[in-house]
């Protein structure tokens, strides 16, 4: 299968090949990454600073540069900006099932958004886990109760680092019930 891979704002090259490479190597998919676009102003709340991720998975997929977007090719949106769903103060990611989309923020995963020094290599980490995991619900899989399994919930980045970037065996399992090998 193939991920469609478009960049929304500004984001590191460096971070979008490792979630080439994590979805290559954890699920076995191949990607191909497309021209970036802009963040959709439109969808910014001017009272939480922050951008709704609902929002912009939909404009997104209905403008003219993501109307390729069918079920058969899940297309992942990867931005830098602060996004939020809901009631929820913010996510790292989302999946939108009717449009075979989702989107991952880079925003609440680089260091410096806690008072650290900028860390490449942990802001890649953390992303390709929040991609796998956002691509995991496009095949068929539900949050996990393992807190180690990719699929996991992450209330905070600190899940985000604990947990690993593949299935537990428990979903590998249930993968392999659908005929799906991961």
């Amino acid at each position: 299968m193939l991920v469609r891979i478009v960049p929304v704002g500004n984001v590191n090259p460096k971070v979008i090949e490792s979630v080439v490479g994590a979805l290559h190597s954890e699920i076995g998919l191949r990607s191909r990454v497309l021209l970036a676009l802009p963040i959709p102003r439109e969808t910014f709340n001017q009272w939480r600073k922050q951008y709704n991720a609902e929002q912009i998975l939909s404009i997104l997929t209905k403008k003219s540069s993501g109307a390729f977007i069918d079920k058969e090719l899940p297309t992942l949106f990867l931005t830098d900006a602060d996004i939020y769903y809901g009631n929820l103060n913010y996510v790292f990611g989302l999946e939108d099932p009717t449009t075979a989309s989702s989107i991952v923020s880079i925003a609440r995963l680089r260091s410096e958004f806690y008072d650290q020094s900028p860390n490449l290599f942990t802001l890649c980490e953390r992303t390709a886990k929040e991609a796998v995991h956002e691509i995991g619900h496009h095949i068929g899989f539900d949050h996990c109760q393992h807190s180690f399994c990719v699929m996991s919930f992450s209330p905070s980045v600190g899940h985000v680092d604990d947990k690993r970037m593949e299935f537990c065996s428990s979903c590998k399992i249930k993968a392999s019930m659908r005929g799906i090998e991961i």
